[in-house]
């Protein structure tokens, strides 16, 4: 009362066809596999040094504020901004993540945040950090007037 089962084989498409630049052994990535050529010795000058003025040392710039005040833990921001510059930022952010290596967006507003709040230190408390920053803001927006 049953049928035979039909004799079904699955095809698709056949193997893809090499391309030249294309290996597919991967374990040659392997730093084990890999082959190193030895680094070109340094040529041996035996003439004198030649006489240079000593350079003065520059100034040193101020420490980057991560090596003044590293911190790891990340807490949220909430804030209202301009429509206009939401969207500029956004696609500043875009543009230019890949060149200026910020990994995420809330990395290129952690620099940008950073960033001011190095420059109003040095412009108003001699490149201190300000004190208070625990502190909770006053409430609700700022009457107008």
């Amino acid at each position: 009362m049953s049928e035979p089962a039909p004799n079904r084989t699955i095809t698709g498409f056949g193997a893809r066809p090499r391309s030249g630049g294309v290996h597919p052994d991967a374990s040659r990535l392997l730093a084990r596999n890999r082959t190193t050529q030895p680094a070109p010795e340094a040529s041996v000058s035996l003439s004198p040094p030649a006489t240079v003025a000593p350079i003065p040392p520059a100034p040193t710039p101020p420490a980057p504020a991560a090596a003044r005040r590293p911190t790891k833990a990340k807490e949220q921001l909430n804030v209202a901004v301009p429509r206009d510059v939401r969207a500029r930022i956004r696609a500043a952010y875009r543009a230019t993540a890949h060149t200026e290596g910020h990994t995420s967006f809330s990395d290129l507003i952690s620099a940008v945040l950073d960033a001011e709040a190095t420059r109003l230190e040095q412009q108003y408390n001699e490149g201190r950090p300000f004190t208070g920053g625990e502190q909770p803001l006053p409430p609700g927006r700022p009457l107008e007037g």
